[in-house]
């Protein structure tokens, strides 16, 4: 798509360029004495450097841009550095915030988050809506499609960074009738952090008080159970109504159990003074032990993230002021639209004639790819629908082939068997006339002489091997025999 891009601009926009960069050689007059004074670069080709590198800033190719439109794109280009620097200011202060330190410090952490709001514009205005058609028939129509998915999603990221960068310069403004309301804050939260360490201690003395009560109550029930006790032992001693008098073994029972209950009282009375000392102790270190943990809580407090604390104290402002109220609405309005500056000029940058050369380039490519995948879609269909004939034929082929290698197969066995049959038909005449001839030799009998009529050595030689047997099997006699053995024969009678 770029390189078609490319070669339009070349055709179309080259020689307009020249002209114009003839013209303006032209339009500058006659050419001054060099002696009069220095040579100085024109201030034209300056403004037209910073302007394409504005134009390089949206995304577009400066080549290609059109004289026209070029203010347009220089605009887009200048908003959208603009807005990088108000989000490099916002996220330097908000790092500084973050961090508790000064916001020339945290300047790395505002280029970071400006060179990721500049990108999210560029990705914006380097969106292309494509081409569709719309209607069919004689109304068909070719127009740009909506914003796609990908599209609202850049859109919606972008409104995200400006909402943070307007915030975040709106802590900045506000800063010193914030800080009040950050102190209400940590009171608040100081007070209610020590509101609440008050009730666990009222609990602990709860606890501490009641123990006390219950030792002071065990221990006078153990005082009264030895006056009882007492009573009980003076009674055995000096009798009276329902006790008899004397060391017996009532007066001995009576006597342990007052023992016992004598025993009990040293260590209850102990433990209620121990008891006490610790109710005495708790209630004396309260005060100095609210005081550290105070201390402590405080440090914490103070301490915490101070940009959480600056936007509760800000929206606290805001609730209670009405101008505050106001004033935020339009300053936040105001940020919101320097932010999606760039973003609104998308609408005017769809018009130029850069953005349509880019459609059309756009929409070739997706033609280009939807015919060749129809194309192929089609081979495909019209391959596998052919594949059952294809499949038969490539079978009827093989069939044919195996049957004729196996004719071929066959024949050629039985000529093998013929000729081996042949072969060893002549190996047993040959053995035959070979034993004749030495039995004759042996026995000094005359040969067989052959018959004046029988046929030259040449002819017989041309008869089949079939027939000779055949007419040997049929016929008795000399005609029948094989020329080999008649030529044996004729060897014995020479000998002879």
């Amino acid at each position: 798509m770029r390189s078609s891009t490319d070669s339009f601009v070349a055709e179309r926009y080259e020689p307009a360029r020249r002209h114009e960069a003839d013209g303006s050689a032209f339009d500058a007059g006659p050419a001054e004495p060099t002696g009069s004074r220095p040579p100085r670069r024109p201030r034209a080709s300056i403004r037209r450097t910073i302007a394409n590198l504005l134009i390089g800033c949206t995304g577009a190719d400066h080549r290609a841009v059109t004289e026209r439109d070029r203010s347009r794109f220089t605009s887009a280009g200048a908003l959208m550095l603009l807005t990088a620097a108000l989000a490099a200011y916002a996220g330097a202060s908000v790092a500084a915030f973050g961090f508790g330190t000064s916001t020339l410090a945290a300047l790395p952490y505002g280029l970071f988050y400006a060179a990721f709001i500049f990108f999210i514009d560029r990705s914006v205005l380097l969106t292309i809506r494509p081409l569709r058609v719309k209607g069919k028939g004689d109304k068909e129509d070719i127009r740009p499609r909506r914003w796609v998915s990908t599209g609202a999603i850049r859109i919606f990221i972008a409104v995200c960074g400006a909402i943070l960068v307007g915030e975040s310069l709106l802590l900045r403004f506000f800063d010193s009738s914030i800080e009040p309301r950050v102190a209400e804050l940590r009171q608040e939260e100081l007070s209610g952090v020590l509101a609440a360490w008050d009730d666990s201690q009222h609990t602990a003395e709860a606890r501490l008080t009641t123990d006390l009560a219950d030792r002071r109550a065990q221990l006078t029930a153990a005082e009264n159970l030895v006056t009882s006790k007492t009573g009980e032992v003076n009674c055995q001693l000096t009798g009276g109504d329902g006790c008899l008098g004397g060391r017996g073994p009532v007066y001995q029972v009576k006597l342990g159990e007052l023992r016992a209950a004598t025993a009990q009282v040293p260590k209850l009375r102990t433990e209620r003074d121990a008891a006490q000392v610790r109710l005495d102790a708790f209630r004396t270190s309260r005060d100095q032990r609210r005081a550290q943990y105070a201390d402590a809580q405080w440090g914490q407090i103070r301490g915490s993230n101070d940009l959480l604390m600056r936007e509760k104290g800000f929206w606290r402002l805001t609730a209670d002021d009405n101008s505050v109220k106001a004033w935020r609405l339009l300053l936040s309005l105001l940020i919101l639209g320097i932010d999606l500056a760039p973003l609104l000029f998308k609408r005017s940058l769809d018009r130029t004639s850069y953005a349509r050369v880019e459609r059309a380039a756009l929409w070739e490519g997706e033609t280009n790819e939807f015919v060749d995948a129809y194309q192929l879609n089609r081979n495909a269909r019209a391959r596998r629908g052919r594949a059952g004939d294809v499949a038969e034929h490539m079978a009827a082929r093989y069939e044919e082939y195996a049957l004729a290698r196996e004719e071929l197969r066959l024949a050629t066995s039985l000529d093998d068997d013929t000729a081996e049959a042949s072969l060893r038909r002549e190996e047993r005449w040959l053995g035959h006339e070979r034993q004749a001839a030495d039995l004759r030799r042996a026995h000094r009998l005359p040969a067989t002489v052959p018959p004046p009529a029988a046929p030259p050595a040449s002819l017989s030689a041309a008869v089949p091997t079939e027939t000779t047997s055949t007419d040997d099997a049929s016929s008795p006699g000399s005609s029948g025999v094989p020329s080999s053995r008649r030529r044996h024969d004729a060897e014995d009678t020479e000998e002879a």
